[in-house]
């Protein structure tokens, strides 16, 4: 009997001091418990403290990593007190490579087939900063079929070792050869709305009257992806601008833009559309004589319509010897669905905007534009300016070097797709 009570009491010591040392023995690891490394990258040692009760205890630290192979690795951190009892606690390291690989579609990711064209892959190219190329695994998806009138999608996959993939699409849509009003267009709604969005002035993305998934059965967007990059367009119809003194900025800045113009300015600046084209910007059609386009999308004015976008894209041929990229806008943003439908099956992608203020007024100074430009700014922004305005060509320069301060890129539309 007395030995089963010493050895009862042997337990409960034994057992207390574990209890203490769990308690009262302390490690905090310094840095974060699960660390993940790129393949290649140094694994600094963060360090642990170790306490027990008030008194400050050595850290003994046990294992390696080796980064250059990727797998999970664990590192031992001990700590004992004066009654020779050990704690230990473990920080797991993981090396492997997180980057996604970068796929690079060949051409534009949005091409116009007339229906019964045949369409001849572009190319593409796959890149991983670990594999190096990859565009020999890059997995195409989908099938083009011609006689097929509408958008059609191509899926465009790749995956690296460490199996982080990554998507890339390119539309195709197929068109009639010759434009035609269809019995179909009598039921889709032709009410002319005014374009309007959230315009928010909290640099979080705007949400429109219509949404973008709606807008995107068109061909039709009013901003671009949720990252750090923006839009800027200008809308011009007549010929008293600041278009030369902008086309410098820009190009002083190594930016491209996106000019919306009607014919007329066309044919009376040639010179300026000739320097758009050869430094890098994208002009998009805002129609010929800047009428509401909704009024003409019935049969009765139907020719009317579509003469209303091929003269304009025949002028800009016949200026620059280049077709006209098949982007629009509707003038003023008055739309209607009918009127959307019908500049997509013409080929046409429509582009509205997501940021913009009242800048009709030629008095407004450069801090008031500058003002303004900035406080609109988001992921995504697709900006809308008039050239005619000093205040906007003034503030250029500086909202530009802001955005990129901020951590901005800028684009042309016509890579939102």
């Amino acid at each position: 009997m007395r030995k089963y009570k010493i050895g009862i009491i042997a337990f409960f010591v034994v057992w207390g001091l574990w209890i203490s040392t769990r308690l009262f023995i302390k490690i905090e690891l310094n840095g974060p418990k699960v660390i993940y490394l790129e393949p290649g990258e140094v694994y600094n040692e963060y360090g642990a403290n170790a306490s027990f009760i008030n008194t400050r205890l050595s850290v003994k630290i046990f294992g390696t990593v080796n980064s250059r192979e990727s797998r999970k690795y664990k590192i031992y951190y001990s700590a004992r007190n004066m009654l020779g009892l050990t704690k230990k606690v473990t920080r797991t390291v993981i090396v492997k490579d997180r980057n996604k690989p970068k796929i690079e579609l060949k051409g534009s990711s949005y091409i116009v087939l007339k229906e019964g064209e045949k369409y001849k892959e572009l190319g593409y190219q796959a890149m991983d900063l670990e594999d190096g190329d990859l565009s020999k695994d890059v997995k195409v998806k989908g099938m083009i079929i011609p006689t097929k009138l509408g958008t059609q999608i191509l899926t465009y996959e790749v995956c690296d070792k460490s199996k982080n993939c990554m998507k890339a699409y390119r539309k195709i849509n197929v068109i009639k050869k010759e434009i035609s009003y269809l019995d179909t267009y009598d039921n889709i709604d032709n009410q002319i709305h005014g374009w309007g969005h959230g315009n928010k002035r909290n640099h979080t993305r705007n949400k429109a009257d219509v949404s973008q998934e709606e807008l995107a059965k068109y061909n039709a967007y009013y901003m671009g992806p949720d990252e750090k990059v923006m839009y800027l367009t200008f809308d011009e119809g007549a010929n008293d601008t600041y278009v030369k003194e902008i086309l410098d900025v820009l190009k002083e800045k190594k930016v491209n833009a996106t000019f919306f113009l009607c014919r007329q300015y066309m044919l009376d600046n040639k010179d300026l559309i000739k320097r758009m084209e050869q430094e890098g910007h994208i002009v998009g059609n805002h129609t010929h004589h800047h009428d509401k386009m909704p009024k003409l999308a019935n049969r009765a004015n139907f020719n009317d319509y579509v003469k209303e976008l091929t003269d304009v894209s025949k002028t800009y041929k016949q200026i620059t010897g280049r077709d006209m990229p098949l982007i629009y806008r509707e003038p003023a943003g008055e739309w209607s669905y009918r009127s959307l439908k019908i500049v997509q099956d013409m080929g046409y992608r429509t582009y509205f905007w997501s940021a913009a203020y009242v800048d009709f007024d030629e008095n407004i100074s450069k801090q008031e534009a500058l003002s303004k430009m900035m406080s609109l700014y988001h992921n995504g922004a697709i900006y809308l300016l008039h050239p005619r305005n000093k205040g906007n060509y003034l503030a250029l320069g500086d909202f530009i070097d802001n955005m990129h301060k901020l951590g901005y890129r800028f684009d042309t539309v016509d890579n939102i797709s």
